[in-house]
């Protein structure tokens, strides 16, 4: 097998998913996707498209409708300068209403079916192959073809992972970051291979060294020298995990016994740790959770597209927000009248609708 693939979730990965697609006029591009592909193709990876349409099998829409909107992504994808390779839909569902596509099948995410054909048909190399999506059944499906996956972690959107689904190896907030993940990884992998053969380039010249003869022998001195004293890992484990203990559940010690006669004593009972350390761990897992957002939308922020509308929508916020200023300003000025702090506040309105406008008008451009 010769070539590399990216295997591309669809809804919420290449486009916005509104519910179930039924139109063409729905498809909608999510922004930089057109420029993340083509430099993935640039890379040398074919781009295919596996998607579960479980739409067809609830008789939402037949598949001759799936292709028209197939054939208007591709289309928005040309414009852009980029071509797909192949796109495989699976249109079968347990609950279906259609009885021809109501089954199970192993073409549906999360089983890897949809990836197997692929592979067989294209020539595929699975094992130099990623699966990009936004959800956990996209990444069980790229595991079990042996591809490497990336589940695209969007801000504001829930991942659900059932207990036996597995980890993804790379996250990404979108499409953008995750072709720079692979990106990275082709570096690494470059600079490993250059590693690998200056290795093989030295050897022949390890070889041509002087026999060991000509070489001065170590001092007896040296060589007799004691190795330095290995430190005893147990003491050490011992002692950190009594220094943990003691931060976090402190517990009374009973007294040393004394030589005198035994003293029947009753002992104190020992705090339960689960119930110690569960207000901890629920504040650290709360901790970790806020952590985690606030990197993820700092890294959507950073590979978020620019947008004139998002940028006038800012500058009108902040006029708004002066108007207002104005107004109460005007309303404690025994001077202003009541007409001038009501003009201010109309102003304050028109403004923000204002904003509200632009805010949809870039939404509809993504």
């Amino acid at each position: 097998m010769t070539n590399k693939a990216v295997f591309l979730d669809r809804d919420d990965t290449l486009i916005s998913d509104p519910g179930y697609i039924k139109h063409p006029s729905q498809v909608k591009l999510l922004s930089g996707v057109g420029q993340s592909l083509t430099l993935l193709k640039k890379m040398g990876y074919l781009l295919v498209v596996v998607t579960n349409q479980s739409g067809v099998a609830r008789g939402i829409l037949t598949e001759a409708e799936l292709e028209q909107i197939h054939h208007h992504l591709k289309k928005l994808l040309a414009d852009e300068g980029v071509y797909l390779d192949a796109v495989y839909h699976c249109p079968y569902h347990p609950e279906g209403t259609v009885k021809k596509y109501t089954k199970e099948s192993d073409l549906r995410k999360p089983q890897p079916g949809m990836l197997l054909k692929a592979a067989k048909e294209l020539d595929i190399d699975l094992s130099q192959s990623w699966m990009v999506g936004d959800s956990y059944r996209d990444i069980a499906a790229g595991h079990r073809a042996g591809c490497q996956t990336i589940l695209l972690d969007t801000p504001g959107k829930t991942q659900v992972r059932d207990f036996y689904d597995p980890e993804p190896d790379k996250r990404a907030v979108n499409l953008r970051e995750a072709v720079n993940i692979l990106r990275m990884v082709e570096f690494q992998q470059k600079a490993q291979a250059a590693r690998a053969a200056r290795g093989q380039d030295e050897e022949p010249a390890a070889a041509a060294a002087p026999p060991a003869a000509d070489v001065p022998a170590v001092s007896p001195a040296v060589e007799e020298m004691p190795p330095p004293a290995e430190p005893d890992a147990t003491k050490e484990d011992t002692a950190s995990a009594a220094s943990v203990e003691d931060t976090f559940i402190q517990q009374p010690q009973a007294p040393a016994p004394q030589p005198s006669a035994p003293v029947e004593t009753k002992p104190e009972p020992r705090p339960e740790p689960a119930a110690a350390s569960a207000p901890e761990d629920t504040s650290r897992q709360l901790l970790e959770e806020i952590l985690h957002r606030v990197k993820t939308n700092s890294r959507y922020d950073q590979y978020a597209e620019f947008s004139v509308f998002m940028l006038l929508a800012w500058l009108v916020q902040a006029l708004a927000a002066f108007a207002l200023v104005l107004s109460v300003w005007f309303w404690l000025d025994k001077d202003r009248g009541v007409e001038a702090v009501q003009t201010m506040i109309g102003y304050a309105v028109a403004l923000q609708l204002l904003v509200i406008a632009l805010l949809m008008m870039h939404d509809k451009n993504k």
